[in-house]
């Protein structure tokens, strides 16, 4: 009697709502999804809603060719992607894999553009700038509330999850104690 109740019971912790820990979800960066680089820079940024424990994978690829990159430096938050050689015209993809700090790997792509890119000597007016960097500012909004939503769809799923585990445990308890205390009859 005592070794069924203890392992329906060791069961019954194990299935328990553990801390839930939400994946990191990219917020900003810099440049930004769908953005116009027209200064060129000497590293990338990615901004996210929780801590990064690890860099698994940066690549950046200008027209089909990858761009050099020193490995990437994670500072809470941040994922810092520094460049090894300079940009140059044309269409970036800065893909990622980061380990957040729930231990899950999170990735995407994100893509821009870079074009006119002028020596410190030739740069762009400082108003161009601004207005590029705004409209920068609303597509990574637009791309945080997109991946908040989609991770709210799957903390739900999750809950379905443990909510079914609780049942099935519940009733195989129930089933337990039913059979136990029927043949004492």
């Amino acid at each position: 009697m005592k070794k069924p109740m203890l392992v329906l019971l060791a069961l019954f912790l194990y299935m328990l709502p553990q801390t839930v820990s939400a994946h990191a979800v990219l917020t900003a960066s810099d440049p930004g999804q769908g953005g116009t680089v027209t200064e060129s820079m000497d590293a990338f940024t990615l901004t996210f809603n929780s801590d990064v424990e690890d860099v698994v994978e940066t690549k950046v690829i200008v027209d089909g060719q990858a761009l050099a990159t020193d490995s990437a430096a994670v500072d809470g938050t941040t994922v810092t992607v520094p460049l090894a050689q300079e940009m140059i015209d044309g269409n970036y993809e800065l893909s990622y894999k980061v380990i957040s700090a729930d231990g899950h790997e999170v990735g995407n792509t994100i893509s821009f553009t870079a074009e006119g890119l002028a020596s410190a000597e030739e740069s762009d007016s400082e108003q161009g700038s601004a207005v590029k960097n705004e409209q920068n500012t609303q597509v990574n909004e637009q791309e945080q509330t997109a991946a908040e939503e989609s991770h709210e769809e799957e903390e739900g799923s999750d809950t379905g999850f443990i909510v079914t585990g609780l049942v099935i445990i519940a009733l195989l308890c129930a089933a337990v104690l039913f059979f136990t205390y029927r043949k004492k009859d």
